[in-house]
């Protein structure tokens, strides 16, 4: 049976990002509903059960940016809405991670000057370069990193860099290493860290990779205590605690301008809205509005995008501790000998698996209530597996599987006779999950000249986008840019009555 409901803002998908709008947005006194498609919250910050529910795994990583008290973006949103018992689900760690390279094991602290004493101790013909380095996290990353304060109003532009700093923009993150340093191995070594913001660094733009840096060397690096779905849980426990209304299992089919407010069709409701708040992909949110004939021509906007990448994982149960076996690090990042420059032909053929960067997450020390969890990750893309038959899928997913487990084995021999269990997703499985486009885990690639700026203009005013797809991929990004939304809009609608 429909439902008629009657809202001052409906929000497309309860994700962080949408949960974060939800609460903010209810604080301020609107009546607000967010509906989500899924049976459960939190889109790819969610988890799933496998054995008789005796594993439970992460959709996601653990890691988020952005928590140092008074520094991080991430730790100011959460204390303005008064989220402390989500603060309390953080834990800043002593270290990001181990990068394995050439056989060597280099890990990297969680403090920027030890980071760097770090990498001159290993590369000191490099001293220059990486002097370089931080003077640009510092300035250009910073500035990039300040994007969601600017919006509030409470940052301004340092006009001094903004020439240099949209000349970043324009260049990949490579390339741009390559202007400051001498040799190849610390480019191999530092390029990996962008795989947190699902990026490559001979795709990404440098001034975003230096945003990136920023977020994670100054900003704070963190651990959920638990998993991406019991921060999602305590999300929505606060937005309908504060008076929101969730709808799940509900799914988006269609929205119609009425002229003063928008009718939107959903599974089981009619809702009336002034203004519809969309955390969907883009490409969706111009199919809900077929009847709407400037919203179409959107679709020109949006082939200035290019859907970012999923990613292949795979979910790998001990017998024993991590820490029995050596892996005491929160994470490894495995670089092969040639580094992540791969080419068309790599990726096309596979061999890219065996290529790029290969994150090693070590669940049981961020999470040890979870279990002997060990979690493999890959970068991928929906391209790859979208087109596949069931047994298709299935064989290159069991493919896939064994390459990756073959080149944790090669750094972590000790594990072999301890899988007691393992499980993978791939860029399909991410899609089951969140509705993402080709299962997209981080929206748009943040490539050279890239203006998500471009995403601001929608051309219906009833409809926002605010999502990972318009300000940026990650945790932190999400979780901000829904506050800030929600708070600027907020204010905009005080102001107008």
């Amino acid at each position: 049976m429909i439902e008629n409901l009657e809202v001052d803002e409906l929000v497309i998908g309860a994700g962080l990002c949408g949960l974060m709008y939800g609460v903010a947005a209810v604080t301020e006194g609107g009546s607000i509903a967010i509906s989500e498609a899924h049976h459960k919250v939190g889109g790819y910050a969610t988890n799933f059960y496998r054995n008789k529910r005796k594993f439970v795994f992460d959709c996601s990583q653990h890691k988020v940016s952005g928590l140092k008290e008074n520094v991080g973006n991430l730790w100011n949103t959460l204390k303005r809405l008064e989220l402390q018992s989500l603060l309390d689900e953080f834990e800043l760690h002593e270290e990001i991670g181990t990068v394995v390279y050439k056989n060597q094991f280099i890990k990297l602290p969680s403090e920027p000057e030890d980071i760097k004493k770090t990498l001159i101790t290993h590369f000191p013909d490099e001293s220059a370069g990486i002097e370089k380095l931080f003077q640009d996290i510092e300035s250009h990353g910073y500035q990039h990193y300040m994007f969601f304060r600017k919006l509030m109003n409470e940052y301004t532009i340092n006009r001094d860099i903004l020439r240099e700093s949209r000349g970043l923009s324009k260049i990949t993150a490579r390339d741009y290493f390559k202007t400051i340093f001498k040799g190849p191995d610390i480019v191999e070594v530092l390029s990996p860290i962008a795989i947190y913001s699902g990026s490559i660094s001979n795709e990404v733009n440098a001034f975003y990779f230096l945003h990136c840096l920023y977020a994670m060397f100054y900003g704070g690096p963190a651990f959920m205590k638990g998993t991406g779905q019991r921060i999602s849980d305590l999300l929505l426990k606060e937005f309908v605690d504060r008076g929101g209304i969730l709808l799940k299992k509900n799914q988006v089919h269609e929205m119609e301008d009425m002229g003063d407010h928008m009718l939107v069709t959903t599974r089981k409701n009619i809702v009336k809205t002034k203004r519809v708040i969309a955390t969907c992909p883009p490409e969706d949110v111009v199919r809900m509005l077929k009847k709407d004939e400037k919203s179409q021509e959107f679709k020109e906007v949006l082939e200035n995008f290019t859907v970012g990448w999923g990613h292949f994982c795979v979910f790998a149960v001990l017998s024993i501790p991590p820490d029995e076996l050596g892996i005491s690090s929160p994470e490894y990042l495995l670089v092969s000998d040639t580094g992540d420059d791969f080419t068309e032909e790599d990726f096309e053929n596979d061999r890219y698996y065996d290529l790029f960067t290969l994150s090693v997450s070590n669940y049981h020390r961020v999470d040890p209530e979870g279990g002997y969890i060990l979690q493999f990750i890959v970068l991928d893309h929906g391209d790859r597996w979208f087109h596949l038959s069931e047994e298709e899928y299935n064989q290159r997913k069991d493919k896939i599987q064994e390459k990756l487990i073959k080149r944790v084995l090669k750094t972590f021999p000790q594990i072999e006779d301890k899988l007691i269990y393992t499980e993978s997703s791939t860029p399909k499985t991410n899609y089951k999950f969140t509705l993402a486009t080709k299962g997209s885990a981080f929206a748009y690639k943040m490539l050279p000249k890239t203006n998500l700026g471009l995403l601001s203009n929608f051309p219906n005013d009833k409809v926002k986008l605010v999502s990972t797809w318009s300000g940026g991929p990650g945790y932190e990004t999400a979780m901000c840019f829904g506050f800030t939304q929600g708070k600027l809009l907020n204010m905009k609608k005080t102001q107008n009555t």
